[in-house]
């Protein structure tokens, strides 16, 4: 069983501070993202980590059992990190972060492109939306951030990354799940779920836009509790026989989510839809922006490319 080492940090801060927001805050994060990895972390483990409840957060005889252990843990690669650095000339390590709405797979291809830089050490997280990093960027927090585009503020410069194909999902028993293929046209007539990932309310507006100018009109915003939960997305799905656009590649976890046999997930053909798009971005601020950063953009880019 690997252990995310990421999440780890996010369990012992949590732990700390039993408190969600608290945690998230010292973290750099919000607090969605931060529970979405808490979960990830005790399916991994096989147990809760962590009691919930409206007032209170308390740990589990689990989580009691594992704090000090991660800490060891975390202390040690802390340890290890300073040694490297100290013996490549103690070079600052790059911060990086990633939106939490990409799909898993290409955040995986991500983090091991980062693992494989030879000229500099990383940090990384997943902060959470494209604007948050986006803000993180700006504000000096982070050095590079993988977001969506279109980017939305002027502040920052990037270069695309990689390219996806969007999808949709329907009920098994819905008409559209018998192709292989659709055009955005061919949901002219249904009610197209478009708020899966909270996402920025002008990137939102835009994706509303061009929906619109496809005639797809009946938009509907699919009104989550609890942070966004992609179970209750998937549970809208089906009770109200929605069309969900998914902004996301077979393999992510919404595509496992919108699986048989009570979902089908079906392409949209490219020439009638543009592809999703992810970016490496930076902050245009000379001043929080390292010397060598277009060198570690262009090896970023070259071992993404091979991997």
């Amino acid at each position: 069983m690997g252990i995310d080492l990421i999440r780890l940090r996010y369990f012992v801060a949590v732990a700390e501070e039993l408190h969600f927001r608290r945690a998230a805050d010292r973290l750099h994060i919000t607090p969605p993202p931060l529970s979405k990895q808490i979960k990830l972390l005790e399916r991994e483990l096989g147990g809760a980590l962590f009691e919930r409840d409206y007032h209170e957060v308390r740990l589990t005889p689990l989580g009691q059992a594992l704090v000090e252990p991660a800490r060891r843990i975390l202390d040690q690669v802390d340890e290890l990190t300073t040694t490297a650095a100290t013996i490549t000339r103690s070079v600052a390590p790059l911060r990086v972060g990633a939106t939490a709405y990409a799909p898993s797979d290409v955040l995986d291809a991500f983090e091991k492109a980062l693992m494989q830089l030879q000229s500099v050490p990383t940090v990384f997280t997943i902060p959470g939306s494209a604007a948050e990093v986006t803000a993180n960027l700006v504000a000096g927090h982070l050095d590079l951030g993988l977001i969506h585009l279109p980017a939305t503020d002027s502040r920052v410069e990037y270069r695309v990354m990689t390219r996806y194909q969007s999808c949709i999902a329907v009920r098994s028993d819905d008409p559209l799940a018998e192709r292989d293929i659709v055009t955005i046209e061919d949901l002219r007539e249904r009610e197209v779920a478009v708020d899966f990932a909270r996402p920025n309310p002008a990137i939102l507006a835009g994706l509303t836009r061009r929906l619109e100018a496809h005639g797809i009109t009946r938009i509907v915003r699919a009104s989550v509790t609890g942070g966004g939960s992609e179970v209750e997305m998937a549970v809208q799905v089906r009770n109200k026989h929605l069309v969900m656009l998914l902004g996301y590649t077979p393999g992510s976890i919404l595509s496992r989510i919108f699986s048989p046999p009570t979902f089908t997930l079906i392409p949209i053909d490219e020439s009638s839809w543009q592809p999703g798009e992810l970016a490496l971005a930076w902050s245009r601020d000379p001043n929080t922006r390292g010397p060598e950063l277009d060198r570690v953009v262009d090896e970023l880019i070259d071992v993404f490319a091979a991997s």
